[in-house]
């Protein structure tokens, strides 16, 4: 099992997240459905705030569903 060294995502970061695309804009959105269920349209992809560990700068993204939830939190260097 591989350790999560990074920061967890908390609710400050979600509560001060963007939105990055919506619905068609969604590149993975076909696969979201498929996998997650829901409507197409009520599907969101979000960042959070830059986030400093360990002298990097990273950001959360996500996908997320109303109704259904947060999946495939992820973290990239920026």
């Amino acid at each position: 099992m591989i350790k999560n060294i990074f920061p967890d995502l908390t609710k400050e970061l979600i509560t001060n997240s963007r939105v990055i695309a919506k619905g068609r804009a969604i590149r993975d959105l076909k696969r979201l459905v498929q996998e997650y269920g829901g409507q197409s349209s009520m599907w969101i992809k979000k960042s959070s705030q830059i986030v400093e560990f360990e002298g990097e700068l990273y950001e959360y993204h996500w996908y997320e569903h109303h109704g259904l939830g947060r999946f495939e939190i992820k973290i990239k260097k920026v």
